[in-house]
């Protein structure tokens, strides 16, 4: 009996201890506030119980109360507790917060210095993944609006606030009873929270040439026309050129007051390039999206996008909306898209010229095709090695055709 009594004592001991470490394993996960998802260059962290700066990598989790800063060119994706995202840029400075519980919210992101950019899916809580915390502890709380994808926005610390802004979709702010809504291309300082927040900034400027993913033939003379469109009430526009999307290895970045720039590639490579306008206060807005430049060694001859060799559509009504595509060459040069019956191009049965990078035709008779792109010059320079091929399908009903 005495027996029987030490098992069973001994048995809820260990259940008893398998719960302790269950509750602490399950309070140490509640936690974590946020996740970092990549990082390069100098990054540290600076947790609550420490006082000192220490180096982290992918896959560390911060609690509330840690300290976030990144050092000369490096770069920090934070996944946060909720679906958002944070991208700290170098020389940045951020601390994660957990919400009050009866708020029920997102982390709180408070901004020390530098710029940080977000994303925030469009399936995100409606009670908001990420609430930034401004000067006297004011809070916004940001939610995606309605729009197709993710919203994308950019904040960033000012000699006069911090500076929210939109690159893509729409976002909706929130503080108590104060509402706001930013639009892509608008921005707005929220240092102080919605109710003292300033007047919306100005759009950003519309990116007009070189075309997306534009690939130029490289030479010691080479000048490649950056354009964009110009806008109401713009002082001028800050533009930049770095060696990458996340613009850290930045090779102009210069103010300008018309609505072009003549860029000069100081070797061939990959270029990326945006541009903001200037309001009347000389401050720049939100840089519209990058484009991309790929200064190549040799005059590139594979800049066919879409549709791909062979394509053949499920039946002859999709013919009606073929998106014929292809990569820009630089400047603004007229392209001629040529479809034939022969993979030689030689006997043309439709021919489109224009300047858009693509076209979409009404509709192509049931029948195998050959497509190729030119630049309308004399004689005509290709953007292909080989014509591609195309084949629209028989069907018991037939669109109306442009070519037969």
């Amino acid at each position: 009996m005495g027996l029987v009594l030490l098992l069973i004592v001994a048995g809820c001991t260990r259940t008893s201890e398998g719960e302790g470490v269950s509750e602490a394993a399950s309070r140490e996960l509640a936690a974590i506030v946020a996740t970092c998802a990549a990082a390069q260059g100098p990054v540290d962290t600076m947790r609550t119980t420490s006082a000192y700066w220490e180096p982290f990598e992918a896959g560390a989790t911060f609690r509330a109360g840690d300290w976030v800063r990144t050092g000369p060119g490096a770069f920090v994706r934070i996944e946060l507790r909720g679906g958002g995202r944070i991208e700290l840029e170098e020389l940045t400075v951020v601390v994660v917060e957990r919400p009050a519980p009866e708020e029920g919210s997102g982390p709180v992101v408070t901004l020390e210095s530098g710029s940080t950019r977000g994303v925030l899916a469009e399936d995100a809580p409606r009670n908001g993944p990420l609430v930034l915390r401004g000067d006297d502890g004011r809070q916004v709380t940001l939610t995606a609006g309605a729009h197709t994808g993710p919203t994308e926005f950019r904040v960033t610390r000012t000699p006069r606030g911090m500076r929210l802004s939109v690159s893509r979709g729409r976002l909706v702010l929130s503080e108590g009873g104060n509402r706001r809504t930013l639009d892509a291309g608008g921005w707005l300082d929220v240092s102080r929270g919605l109710e003292d927040s300033e007047p919306d900034g100005p759009p950003f400027p519309a990116s007009l040439s070189p075309g997306v993913d534009a690939r130029i033939a490289w030479s010691p003379e080479l000048r490649i026309p950056l354009t964009w469109k110009a806008l109401d009430g713009a002082k001028g526009y800050q533009v930049q050129v770095a060696r990458d999307l996340g613009f850290t290895r930045r090779v102009i970045d210069m103010r300008v007051e018309a609505p072009g720039f003549m860029f000069i590639p100081p070797e061939p490579g990959m270029f990326a390039w945006r541009v903001a306008a200037v309001d009347a206060s000389g401050q720049p807005g939100e840089s519209g999206f990058a484009r991309r430049i790929f200064v190549d060694r040799k005059r590139p001859r594979a800049m066919l996008v879409a549709p791909r060799d062979g394509y053949e559509t499920p039946d002859a009504t999709a013919a009606e909306e073929i998106v014929f595509a292809w990569q820009s060459t630089g400047g603004a040069p007229r392209y001629r898209l040529v479809v034939a019956r022969d993979r030689e191009l030689r006997h043309p049965v439709l021919v489109r010229e224009g300047s858009p990078q693509q076209v979409v035709l009404p509709g192509l008779a049931p029948g195998e095709y050959y497509w190729g792109v030119y630049v309308a010059e004399d004689p005509p320079v290709p953007l292909f090695q080989k014509a591609r091929k195309l084949v629209v399908p028989e069907t018991s009903v037939a669109p109306a055709a442009v070519a037969r």
